[in-house]
C-alpha cells in the first residue's frame, strides 16, 4: 500500500483494493487499520503516532479488528449450519459435540495454510501496511480476519457476511477436518457427554525389546468398546481411538440406512 509524502493511505490504492474484494467501505478509516500490522514503522513511535493521527484511525494497528473479525466469523459461519443439517450428522458421525465441530471448522477456514491462496488472489501482499517481516504469510489470517471486522464496523453484518461466502468455503471446510487427534476427539466427546475420562488399558504386550508389539483396550464409562496395537503404547492408545470412532461412524449410518 503506498503511503504518501504527508503520510495519507493512497487513495487510488485503497479503492483498487476495495474493488478486488467487491466492498465500498462506508469509511476508509477502518480498512487502513484492517491493513495495518503492529510491526509498521518498525518502532518508530513518532512516525506511528503521526501516521494515525493524519488517516484519523482509533487504534495503531489491526489487532482489535482481528479480534472483532473473529468473533463476526464465528457468528457467520455458526448461523450458516444453525440453518442446515450436516453439521450436526457430521458431529454425530465422528462423536464430536457440535461446539468442538464447529471450533474445528473455524481453524480450518483461518488456517494460514486455507488462506494462502485467497491472499495471493487478492494480492494482499502488496497492500498491507508492515515492516521487516521475515515471511509476510504468517499474518495473512489475522489480516483477513482483521478486514472482516473492519466490513463489519464500517458496512455491517450483511456485508461482513457477503464477503465471507463470497472467499470462505464454508461447506468444504467439514471435509477438511483433520483426524491427526482421535484421543483427543474420543475425550472432547467424554467432556460434551459429561462422562468420566476415557481410559486405555494395556492388555498385552509381545516381541523382543527391540520389536514390541502393544495392545490396548479403551474403555468407556467402565465399559470396554476397541481395541487398537502398534508397536509403541501410545500408538496403540491413539488406534483404540480411531477404531473407536469408526465404530460409532459406522452404527451411526447403519441408523440412518434403517
Amino acid at each position: 500500500m503506498k503511503v504518501n509524502n504527508d503520510l495519507t493511505v493512497s487513495s487510488d490504492d485503497l479503492e483498487k483494493f476495495e474493488q478486488q474484494i467487491g466492498i465500498t467501505f462506508n469509511d476508509d478509516t477502518y480498512l487502513i487499520e484492517a491493513l495495518l500490522h503492529r510491526s509498521y514503522s518498525s518502532g518508530d513511535e513518532s512516525y506511528l503516532e503521526r501516521f494515525v493521527q493524519v488517516n484519523e484511525l482509533e487504534y495503531p494497528n489491526n489487532e482489535k479488528l482481528e479480534f472483532l473479525g473473529d468473533s463476526v466469523l464465528s457468528l457467520i459461519v455458526s448461523n450458516h449450519f444453525y440453518c442446515a443439517t450436516n453439521l450436526e450428522r457430521y458431529a454425530n458421525e465422528h462423536g464430536k459435540s457440535i461446539e468442538c465441530t464447529l471450533t474445528e471448522v473455524k481453524k480450518v477456514l483461518v488456517s494460514n495454510k486455507q488462506l494462502k491462496p485467497l491472499a495471493n488472489k487478492l494480492h494482499l501482499d502488496e497492500y498491507i501496511l508492515c515492516s521487516g517481516l521475515e515471511d509476510i504469510t504468517n499474518i495473512y489470517a489475522d489480516v483477513i480476519e482483521a478486514l472482516i471486522g473492519g466490513i463489519y464496523c464500517a458496512n455491517g453484518y450483511v456485508e461482513a457476511k457477503k464477503f465471507v461466502h463470497k472467499f470462505f468455503d464454508i461447506e468444504g471446510a467439514l471435509g477438511k477436518i483433520g483426524t491427526s487427534n482421535p484421543k483427543g476427539d474420543v475425550k472432547e466427546m467424554c467432556d460434551a457427554y459429561q462422562w468420566n475420562d476415557p481410559d486405555y488399558k494395556l492388555i498385552d504386550m509381545t516381541g523382543p525389546d527391540h520389536k514390541k508389539h502393544f495392545t490396548v483396550e479403551l474403555y468407556i464409562q467402565n465399559e470396554p468398546v476397541a481395541i487398537g496395537s502398534s508397536s509403541t503404547k501410545k500408538e496403540a492408545e491413539a488406534d483404540a481411538a480411531r477404531n473407536y470412532l469408526e465404530l460409532l461412524r459406522n452404527q451411526h449410518e447403519c441408523c440412518e440406512q434403517n
